[in-house]
């Protein structure tokens, strides 16, 4: 049967792979950017297993790192890879979905094909760590497409549960709510009165990971607060649900704009009654096919369960993410499909006119995806594209900042860091940069004041306390350097630079005692460390 189903389809999923490859595949060399650089190029235990270990009830993300870092060391093609055969096989299962469901070649491959080269969903390919949400969809569409071979094939259904079980394994909240698509696929497709039991396995499996993740919600949020700086609050929902629907709308009808940042949310009051009356729209449609076609309902109800999860107001996410959209753009690529099939068949004069059109709209999407993933290449790239594109965000103008400190213009990037201040006054890590800039002008005075603020905003940014210890220094102001690094080492343990120079600082002082304790503590750690091989030389004389 599969070998049949693979011998039937070959050509459709051959083009399939050629969209997405000549698509994506140039970028496999691109840089770690963004989160990238933090999660996998400066954390090497990454390639130890033990790291997978610790999260266990989310550990698929981490294996697929491991796996990577193992293969191919922290080297960015292979992880960028995953990200792509993930895509891939995705669009495979999107296909073969489709084609159980309609019979119809054509609705499946016009759909899968808008999912493979669809410019507003990129970001979940091209950026390694948005990769979680290709992973996610992975699992999640072939629990679906095993879900409906089990009717056929009894064994299929066990499989299925533990597909959505690693959907639930690669994201923490995502795949939480589409439990929900099983039984109304039931209710649309199939028969719930018979087969309610089915969906039980992945109501549990569901529930089981609300509680899971329940005591990682305020970590959550503490990370959004002291990494991202987000506000404390709950946003009002009658104002970012019609932002955030209208706004995936234009990603994937018109997607001009594509950003990390989708910052300039703030509309006129025109402009934001016309998106509340076209999402209210939408939802009246959506009631109103309910009695009319529960397929269309399926679709558009698809979307919605799939992004449910960052459409609550509680800011535990951004209010728009172009990655957030990769799963949810299946329905609606799906109803472009069937749209457009019903057409041709009741127009069978236009059908070559439609073909013509689609084609060229899968030339024009891809070719927008691979001026995208040009953005993706570096940082540079990445923003100075996200400085046109999201001005009003004080991330952009930290990070255009560092773009300018990079290319040795000082003066370009102080004025990117006090604008990304002036944009957000608790911005720590904006502060912590500017006072590096004054650091490498020479300023001191100006250096130590920012890193004392960016400090005072966010105390667990240890990198300002190991700045400040390290101007203290540079003054001869030990104490001040000791009680500063000190600091530095109680955020960061297991940072051995930190113990080197607090050990240097003992030293210095002339409290040989201590100085031995701390160079011999790393030497412990790490045996061939030549600074603490010399610091005790020093501290034994």
């Amino acid at each position: 049967m599969f070998k049949l189903f693979l011998k039937n389809h070959r050509l459709n999923f051959l083009i399939l792979s050629c969209l997405i490859l000549l698509t994506y595949a140039y970028f496999l060399n691109n840089a770690f950017v963004s989160d990238d650089i933090a999660e996998i190029a400066q954390k090497p235990e990454i390639a130890n297993f033990s790291h997978v270990l610790t999260i266990p009830f989310g550990a698929i993300r981490l294996i697929v790192y491991w796996i990577c870092a193992n293969l191919g060391g922290v080297h960015p093609f292979l992880f960028r890879f995953s990200n792509i055969l993930f895509h891939l096989f995705s669009a495979c299962f999107l296909y073969a979905i489709l084609f159980l469901i309609y019979k119809s070649k054509r609705v499946a491959f016009f759909a899968s094909s808008l999912f493979a080269i669809h410019p507003g969903i990129s970001e979940a390919v091209l950026w390694i760590s948005g990769g979680m949400y290709a992973q996610y969809t992975f699992f999640y569409l072939l629990s679906f497409l095993l879900y409906i071979l089990s009717d056929t094939y009894k064994k299929a259904y066990w499989f299925s549960a533990l597909a959505y079980l690693f959907s639930l394994m690669s994201h923490p909240v995502m795949p939480i709510p589409l439990f929900i698509i099983f039984p109304l696929f039931e209710f649309c497709f199939g028969n719930f009165k018979k087969n309610w039991v089915k969906v039980i396995p992945f109501l549990l499996l569901a529930i089981v990971y609300v509680f899971i993740n329940l005591g990682a919600l305020p970590e959550r949020e503490t990370t959004l607060q002291t990494t991202h700086y987000q506000e404390k609050g709950v946003d009002n929902p009658l104002m970012q649900i019609p932002i955030a629907i209208s706004s995936y709308a234009e990603l994937l009808f018109f997607p001009k704009t594509l950003t990390l940042y989708h910052s300039e949310l703030n509309f006129s009051s025109i402009s934001f009654s016309i998106r509340a009356f076209l999402t209210v729209m939408f939802f009246v449609g959506l009631a109103a096919v309910f009695k009319k076609s529960l397929p269309v309902f399926f679709w558009l109800s698809f979307s919605i369960i799939a992004l449910s999860f960052t459409l609550t107001p509680f800011r535990l996410n951004w209010i728009v993410a172009e990655r957030y959209l990769y799963l949810p753009s299946i329905g609606i690529f799906t109803l472009v499909s069937l749209g457009l099939d019903k057409l041709i068949s009741k127009k069978q004069n236009l059908k070559t006119t439609i073909y013509i059109i689609f084609v060229v709209a899968i030339v024009l999407l891809s070719t927008r995806t691979f001026l995208r993933g040009i953005d993706w290449e570096n940082e540079d790239n990445l923003w100075i594209a996200t400085g046109k594109t999201s001005p009003s965000s004080p991330n952009t103008h930290n990070n255009l900042g560092d773009v300018y400190g990079r290319a040795g213009d000082k003066q370009a990037a102080l004025k990117e860091f006090q604008r990304a201040i002036d944009l957000k006054p608790n911005y720590a890590d904006a502060f912590h940069n500017l006072a590096n800039t004054y650091q490498e002008l020479g300023q001191s005075d100006k250096a130590l004041e920012n890193y004392q603020k960016a400090a005072q905003i966010n105390p667990s940014l240890w990198q300002s306390y190991q700045n400040i210890a390290a101007l203290y220094f540079q003054s001869k102001q030990y104490d001040l350097a000791l009680v500063n690094i000190q600091k530095a080492i109680s955020i960061n343990p297991k940072n051995i630079n930190l113990y080197n120079n607090l050990g240097i600082i003992y030293l210095l002082k002339g409290d040989r005692a201590h100085a031995k304790e701390i160079f011999n503590q790393v030497l412990t750690a790490d045996s061939q460390n030549e600074l603490a091989k010399r610091g005790l030389i020093e501290a034994g004389k």
